[in-house]
């Protein structure tokens, strides 16, 4: 063998992908067997020949469009940093929510410890007058307020 017939096969390989590659550049590549049993590629599939479209692995290699290492770290240290605001503030306002419900226990034992402290109670009527409550009314008062107290200061 000739050494320009052996340039000619080493280039051959790189000649069809080049022909590939440009041919995926500007349009469908078809492929078909000739009646000899030959392989062909080409951009239009020939006449009275059975051609089928051959996908374009060249031109859109699988994880062409898949992030470079950089943006995929700066992406998901993003997400990170996301998640910590979002704990953070998740974290908050269950803290704020906890003062809330202590601040509410502490006021409702307080009107608790009044009710059970004072020996008379009363409620106004519609003229603004003080009516005083009997003994049952008191106890029925002070069972709401227990009851509230549990509400508040459970946990």
């Amino acid at each position: 063998m000739s050494k320009e017939n052996s340039n000619l096969f080493r280039a051959l390989p790189h000649f069809v992908a080049l022909m590939l590659v440009a041919g995926a550049a500007f349009g469908q590549i078809y492929r078909w067997v000739d009646e000899k049993g030959a392989t062909h590629y080409g951009e239009r599939p020939p006449q009275g020949a059975k051609a089928r479209e051959v996908e374009d692995k060249l031109a859109n290699p699988p994880g062409a469009n898949a992030p470079t290492p950089t943006e995929d770290w700066q992406d998901k240290d993003r997400e990170f940093r996301q998640r910590q605001i979002e704990a953070g503030q998740a974290q908050e306002k269950k803290e704020q929510e906890a003062q809330r419900r202590r601040a509410m226990c502490n006021e409702q034992r307080d009107l608790l410890a009044r009710l059970r402290q004072a020996g008379r109670t009363y409620h106004l009527n519609e003229q603004g007058e003080r009516v005083y409550d009997d003994d049952a009314e008191r106890e029925k008062a002070v069972a709401r307020q227990e009851k509230l107290v549990a509400q508040y200061c459970q946990g």
